[in-house]
């Protein structure tokens, strides 16, 4: 298959085909920003032997669309993608807080390989990582389709994003890119469970994007039970690394708890917590399990939530409920898939 003209940069088409940088920044606006599937109909013409090189050299394909499903309740809309090879992945679109804006949800593998027990993806296994054009075309396909603006990015569905380092980092820099996506770097967020290599590359790269790890529990044997590859780092070396982060960046350490009835609501958890975070700024964002299997995880009812809540009130940092999406069409990332 030949190389995606999605994810290059200008510079790369200056040195790959020899255009000029004026030249290669049109054509990847006409296509990407402004979402063209061709190179027809630009405003300032490419010469007609350049524009010939170009689709001679690079592929133009997206993703193709199998199914959609909304949600009537939250109006989240997930979209099942057939890749060119035949696997299937997801994104769902987003609706934000500021009416007609949404943000988009991107897989950046097919499957995932770090076994969380309580995520339906790691259930699938991996199968293969994502292209960074497979992650932009994804994009490209929901925000064309979007009733309003798509103005974000989280990589946070299928896959690990940090085991797909380099891709997922190159699909952020063209969705952030005034020729790509033109999504402010803040407006862009790439989670992980805690892959501390990665998150301290992360951080030596100054890379602008947000950054959201998944901690869901301060207890070290259990957090290895819940999530195994991540595990292999102890709780306290995962969290020197963050406290590293802040010191260079000066930002707010932010971490995800997948609330689990039972599992990670306990006294025990808040005391692990409250000792692992000591004088650290971090926010806490609360997500309740997604977890269809019969006798799988459950989410808190009302008042183990208050209860916990309120214990999280004594540690003084910022609590931020995030609500899973989808939830009345039972679709946990990697359902779709798993059900196609």
């Amino acid at each position: 298959m030949r190389p995606s003209l999605l994810d290059r940069s200008p510079e790369q088409l200056v040195l790959e085909v020899g255009c000029t940088l004026s030249e290669a920044r049109r054509a990847l606006s006409h296509l990407i920003s402004h979402g063209n599937r061709d190179l027809e109909g630009m405003k300032r013409p490419l010469s007609k032997t350049l524009r010939a090189h170009l689709l001679d050299t690079y592929s133009l394909e997206r993703p193709k669309v199998l199914r959609t499903v909304e949600d009537t309740v939250d109006r989240s809309v997930r979209t099942l993608f057939e890749l060119h090879d035949g696997q299937v992945v997801e994104a769902v679109r987003i609706p934000l807080a500021k009416p007609g804006h949404f943000s988009v949800c991107l897989s950046s593998q097919v499957g995932c390989a770090m076994r969380c027990d309580f995520c339906a993806t790691g259930r699938l296994g991996l199968t293969r990582s994502l292209e960074a054009w497979e992650m932009v075309g994804c994009w490209l396909q929901i925000r064309d389709e979007a009733p309003g603006r798509v103005t974000g990015a989280v990589f946070m569905g299928q896959g690990e994003p940090f085991h797909n380092y380099d891709a997922v980092i190159r699909a952020a820099q063209r969705l952030s890119a005034p020729d790509g996506g033109r999504i402010p770097a803040k407006s862009i967020t790439i989670s992980t469970v805690g892959l501390v290599p990665q998150i301290r590359r992360y951080t030596q790269e100054d890379q602008p994007y947000r950054l959201i790890v998944s901690l869901s529990s301060a207890l070290q044997e259990e957090r290895r039970a819940l999530m195994p590859v991540a595990g292999k780092w102890k709780v306290q070396e995962l969290m020197d690394t963050l406290r590293e982060r802040h010191a260079r960046t000066g930002r707010r350490v932010t971490l995800a708890w997948v609330m689990m009835a039972g599992v990670n609501d306990t006294p025990e958890q808040l005391k692990a917590l409250r000792a692992l975070i000591r004088d650290t700024p971090v926010r806490i964002n609360l997500i309740d399990v997604n977890d269809p299997r019969e006798g799988g995880y459950s989410r808190l009812d009302a008042e183990a939530l208050e209860r916990f809540r309120d214990g999280l009130s004594t540690l003084g940092v910022p609590i931020v409920r995030r609500y899973s999406v989808g939830a009345e069409s039972n679709s946990a990332c990697g359902m779709l898939a798993a059900q196609h």
